[in-house]
């Protein structure tokens, strides 16, 4: 690679590690003030466990946001990507297609179980990607690129945990959005996380020679299942 190739690599890598990251820190500060403003926000007219759920889930989105943008400061350079515009799309759409409910707000007759189930799921998944992404290290990315190949941890098992847990946070939002319009993206973001899961594995196999028979011995992303 010619020296003034290497240095727009870097400028540019350098770019997208400053967007990316400042993105996730921003929106670890939103997460967690979203936290801290249920935790002082009790209501007398509605149960503590709602406020308490609340801000359990907006500590654990912050949390995992904060990681992301640690890690995203952190990686390694990539040492393959796959080329093309629709691997790219299709990895931010199984990324962020919820994210347009905000628009729309929350479902206000959610009943207090369902929303106590969005929270939980949203929490629970918060924390066990932070706990996948302590394995996964600065392994870490969101379009299809091969850094580090990563077999231990809870990737010995299956070899897209993250995905699944997002999966789990992803279903724990559209509870708490219920509308058609939720069921929806749920639906199409689901289809983009596989979507993201054949380039990243097509990427990975060709990066790594080893990946084939680390493939043959774990699940693609459900223990058991799939």
């Amino acid at each position: 690679m010619k020296i003034k190739e290497q240095i727009h690599v870097f400028w540019r890598d350098c770019i997208i590690r400053f967007l990316v990251g400042g993105y996730f820190a921003f929106s670890a500060v939103v997460c967690l003030q979203y936290g801290i403003k249920h935790l002082k926000g009790f209501d007398p007219n509605l149960p503590q466990i709602y406020f308490i759920s609340n801000a359990l889930s907006g500590f654990s989105m912050g949390l995992f946001s904060l990681t992301i943008a640690g890690l995203y400061a952190l990686r390694l350079p990539a040492v393959s990507k796959f080329a093309g515009t629709f691997p790219a799309i299709a990895s931010f759409l199984g990324a962020y297609m919820m994210w347009p409910l905000i628009l729309i707000g929350p479902c206000k007759d959610l009943p207090l179980w369902a929303r106590m189930v969005s929270c939980f799921l949203i929490m629970v998944s918060n924390i066990l990607a932070v706990w996948i992404l302590f394995w996964l290290g600065r392994s870490f990315s969101i379009l299809p690129e091969g850094r580090k190949l990563v077999t231990r941890g809870p990737y010995a098992l299956v070899r897209n945990p993250l995905y699944f847990v997002e999966m789990l946070g992803i279903l724990g939002i559209a509870i708490n959005f219920l509308s058609w319009q939720a069921v929806l993206l749920f639906i199409l973001q689901t289809a983009m996380q596989f979507v993201r899961i054949h380039y990243e594995e097509k990427v990975l196999k060709e990066s790594f020679p080893e990946y084939e028979a680390y493939a043959a011995q774990t699940w693609r992303v459900i223990p058991y299942l799939y």
